[in-house]
């Protein structure tokens, strides 16, 4: 992840060039050790035995997934050094065994500006020998290019939501989060240089608060089997504590809204999910 980082913050110095690399990266991982896997579960706050023979979906993509992410958006013609994750959607169509070696395919589908802010859009495909398509991936990230006048705060939530966990992000919550997935960002972890940023300060990772997130839908009885998240704000550490919210109703396609927002009802991160089946009592 640090090699990535730096190979993007190299390419971001060097002139931009026509065209984008869309060939296919894959990659072979090895299981992650079951010292990490435990670690990394219980910060999400996932119960004991939750993932004794499974791999979280979240660390598939915060773990596994996210150094062929970060090579992929270092494909772009952008300054990366400002670069943020966006969103993250994950179908899951299998559960990833835990003690199999993992393969990665991933592919640039697109970057592209409107003067302002840079998108990126990457495709994966997370599986193992024994189920070779077990989580399919989009991941999005931004690069502000300039700031666009007269820019709007994000919008607060609707109302129909129940809260179904709170989490309140720690000063170092970056830094451990850093430590568990390998994400490395002085933008997450090192203080001094988030502070001349435009944030004033480090900030969570976006794939933290999915986590989180992801974590409280499942110990409220759901059982997802596609969820998509966009990450609104950026969420500054020590942060405030958080609403972590379902919607009371189901949309026309059985999909019920998600948020992460404070008390203020100002809004984190925003997104829906699909249950597989109904919820569980």
């Amino acid at each position: 992840m640090i090699g990535a980082f730096l190979g993007g913050a190299v390419k971001s110095l060097l002139p931009r060039r026509d065209g984008l690399d869309r060939s296919e990266i894959v990659r072979s991982v090895p299981a992650p050790s079951r010292r990490l896997l435990r670690a990394y579960a219980a910060w999400s706050n996932a119960p004991a035995g939750r993932y004794d023979e499974t791999l979280p979906p979240h660390f598939v993509a915060a773990r596994i997934a996210l150094p062929v992410i970060s090579a992929l958006t270092a494909r772009s013609p952008y300054p990366l050094l400002g670069v943020l994750n966006q969103g993250i959607h994950l179908a899951l169509h299998q559960p990833v065994p835990a003690d199999a070696p993992l393969t990665v395919r991933g592919r640039l589908v697109d970057a592209s500006d409107d003067g302002y802010r840079a998108r990126i859009h990457s495709a994966l495909s997370v599986g193992t020998r024994d189920v070779p398509l077990a989580v399919e991936i989009d991941a999005y990230a931004a690069v502000v290019l300039q700031r666009r006048p007269g820019a709007a705060a994000a919008s607060r939530g609707p109302a129909g939501f129940e809260t179904v966990a709170r989490w309140q992000p720690t000063a170092d919550e970056g830094r451990k989060f850093f430590y568990l997935t390998g994400d490395f960002n002085p933008i997450h972890t090192w203080p001094a240089f988030a502070r001349r940023t435009r944030f004033g300060g480090c900030i969570m990772h976006g794939f933290g608060g999915f986590a989180q997130a992801f974590e409280a839908i499942r110990s409220a009885g759901y059982d997802v089997a596609d969820i998509d998240v966009r990450f609104v704000r950026p969420l500054p550490l020590p942060g405030p504590q958080l609403l972590i919210q379902v919607g009371t109703t189901a949309d026309p396609a059985g999909r019920r809204a998600l948020r992460l927002a404070d008390a203020s009802d100002r809004v984190y991160h925003a997104g829906s999910f699909l249950p597989r089946v109904p919820r569980q009592s």
